[in-house]
């Protein structure tokens, strides 16, 4: 299962080849989009979450 050029592959994790191919044998093809859908929004709200607290935290300390 070789990606098509130019384009992100499948993280290049050993693991996660070994699967994406048994998966494709299987008749199962993994996009990236469906996963996308979710983590992208995911990963923006817990960073956002990360800073916010890390902001509150280094705005409390300075105060001390």
């Amino acid at each position: 299962m070789a990606p098509p050029p130019g384009r992100s592959a499948t993280p290049s994790s050993i693991a996660n080849l070994i699967v994406a191919d048994a998966a494709e044998r299987r008749g199962l093809r993994l996009d990236w989009r469906p996963h996308a859908r979710v983590g992208v929004p995911v990963t923006l709200a817990t960073l956002a979450i990360a800073a916010t607290w890390l902001l509150w935290r280094a705005g409390t300390t300075a105060a001390v």
